[in-house]
């Protein structure tokens, strides 16, 4: 009780759910995330622990006609022969739902006020299936095993049509490096400090824990209190990396039909 009770003072999650139901959830993970002011004072890392530079996409049509059906398709590039798809799914403020298939991961994603349950399916790409359609031009939906297809068309509302996909490109990238923040920090769970550079220059920092559902609440005192003992301070406002990555692809689009009305949206392959 008393780490539910401090995890609720430190950590304030939506209106309706408390920390006894993030502990009893069905997901298979929490993940706790912090936006930390871009220009603010340094967290403590591992330096042996940083991992290479890794490249993400989403891959969508060049309005982002997935991401309004409530999907994300996401390609992570992580070097020769590392490439990965991700069918990924999130539903707001809910602590159990749905599973989807058998090899589907759910974790609960927590930031102060939002909890996003996240539903995803991940592929590892053959090498020759990237090379052709990230470097060749093949059709960029090849890169979806059959498992992803069949789950992706289960996703889309009846008014988005499956050859959607035959219209899809690449956004991004938004390169991403990523540090093991010291374990003794942290009671529980796996820390990480994320610093993103987005297409458009705009650059920020995340701190995230990594836990099992039950210790979610001392996950969350305990990142409070690393916050608080290295004068840490966090960004105004809690939005996902996705959602602010997803505003400056729709205001790049926006600034580009201002300035050629006539240019097809589905002429470019890499779309920002």
């Amino acid at each position: 009780m008393g780490d539910r009770r401090a995890a609720a003072q430190a950590f304030p999650l939506p209106a309706g759910i408390d920390w006894r139901a993030v502990g009893d959830s069905d997901a298979d993970s929490v993940e706790l995330k912090m936006l930390l002011a871009a220009d603010g004072v340094p967290v403590p890392v591992e330096p042996s622990r940083r991992r290479g530079a890794r490249r993400v996409y989403l891959l969508d049509t060049p309005d982002l006609a997935v991401c309004r059906a409530g999907v994300h398709l996401r390609v992570r590039r992580r070097g020769t022969r590392r490439d990965e798809l991700v069918v990924r799914v999130r539903d707001c403020g809910r602590v159990n739902g749905r599973r989807g298939p058998r090899e589907a991961r759910v974790e609960l994603d927590l930031l102060p006020g939002s909890l996003l349950r996240t539903t995803q399916l991940r592929g590892v790409v053959d090498p020759a299936t990237a090379a052709a359609c990230l470097d060749d031009g093949a059709p960029l939906g090849d890169l979806l095993s059959d498992g992803q297809r069949r789950w992706l068309c289960s996703l889309l509302p009846d008014d988005v049509p499956e050859d959607v996909l035959d219209d899809l490109v690449l956004h991004g990238p938004l390169t991403t490096h990523r540090w093991r923040v010291p374990r003794a920090g942290f009671a529980v769970g796996r820390a990480f400090l994320e610093h993103c550079r987005y297409p458009s220059g705009r650059e920020l920092r995340e701190l995230s824990v990594k836990c099992r559902p039950p210790d979610a609440p001392r996950a969350a005192v305990a990142l409070a209190g690393f916050l608080a003992d290295h004068r840490i301070e966090p960004a105004a406002g809690h939005r996902t990396k996705t959602a602010l990555w997803i505003e400056e692809i729709r205001g790049a689009a926006d600034a580009t039909d201002a300035t050629d009305p006539d240019r097809p949206l589905g002429d470019r392959r890499h779309a920002s």
